[in-house]
């Protein structure tokens, strides 16, 4: 059951991000600008986005779903427990997990039914929602493991850093949907939106790699504890995995805002670089579900510092 707790985690992680991000895309990405001048191109953006928003809620339910009852084979050790109704209920009421997770679960059906309101109330509700949702997930796991003040500053770390990691991820999907659109010279109306979008997501990401780097840091020195955790552990060996491929996507962003980004915002060559610039997100969006596989994996391993 461990491999399916897997999948059902990084389908549940993906989807959350991509819902937050998404909808935080379009609240902060164009600034509450209803973009009068190129409404066409908005109109189609926001076409898409209410797809992707509602598609993430409905996979994010029904993964929440599923991960009950592998997470109760789990803890039970047995993949029989899976399907046992005393079982489910104990984990669900008796353990700290599944008291987070009722609530958690109650949230993403509110996520599902908030992305499916009219597009005008949309984006707002759908990200006040996601935040909680995402938030969450940092109240259970590895930091959840502790008590006391240190197990609250963990979850509040946590919290932050899977939210800051939203943000990034999750916007890369309707930057690139934007970038695929602009590539094109008869596509002006979306490379206004791109011009808009693109210096507000580089703000943004600024932010969120500063708390990503902070807060993972954080986690790092709980979980593994030592150098020797850190390169020494089949945990610690993951994590640093994770490591370099964030510090890998860094790279790539730096690259794109200060060697592609001012083509794109420019009047030289905003087409080629479009499609510079789209290609390059693609790769960042394959590190980013690379770390959210590594992410998964790490969920389901006892940590390398000894009572984390």
């Amino acid at each position: 059951m461990h491999e399916a707790l897997i999948v059902v985690r990084l389908a549940h992680f993906a989807a959350i991000m991509a819902v937050f991000g998404g909808s935080a895309f379009r609240c902060y990405g164009f600034a509450g600008s209803a973009m009068p001048a190129e409404p066409g191109a908005l109109a189609l953006f926001d076409r898409w986005l209410a797809r992707l928003v509602l598609a993430g809620a409905l996979v994010a339910l029904a993964s929440g779903l599923i991960m009950v009852p592998c997470v109760t084979a789990v803890m039970a050790g047995s993949a029989d427990a899976a399907l046992d109704p005393s079982t489910l209920g104990a984990v669900l009421v008796g353990t700290a997990f599944g008291r987070v997770w009722c609530w958690h679960l109650l949230v993403a059906l509110l996520l599902v039914l908030a992305a499916g309101t009219p597009a005008r109330w949309r984006s707002g509700a759908v990200l006040g929602i996601a935040l909680p949702v995402l938030a969450s997930l940092g109240l259970v796991g590895h930091a959840a493991g502790q008590g006391g003040l240190t197990g609250f500053g963990h979850e509040v770390n946590q919290s932050l850093h899977l939210l800051a990691a939203g943000l990034w991820l999750g916007g890369l999907l309707p930057l690139g949907w934007l970038l695929r659109r602009a590539r094109h010279a008869e596509s002006e109306g979306f490379a206004a939106l791109v011009r808009e979008a693109v210096p507000a997501f580089s703000q943004m990401g600024y932010a969120a790699v500063g708390v990503i780097a902070i807060t993972g840091a954080i986690n790092t020195l709980i979980l593994v504890g030592s150098l020797g955790g850190l390169f020494g552990t089949a945990y610690g060996r993951l994590l640093s995995l994770k490591i370099l491929l964030y510090l890998t996507m860094v790279a790539i962003a730096l690259v794109n805002r200060f060697r592609i980004a001012p083509g794109l915002l420019g009047e030289s060559r905003p087409v080629a670089s479009a499609a510079a610039l789209y290609r390059s997100v693609l790769v960042e969006q394959a590190l980013g579900l690379a770390i959210l596989v590594a992410v998964s994996v790490l969920g389901t391993w006892p940590p390398a510092a000894g009572g984390s």
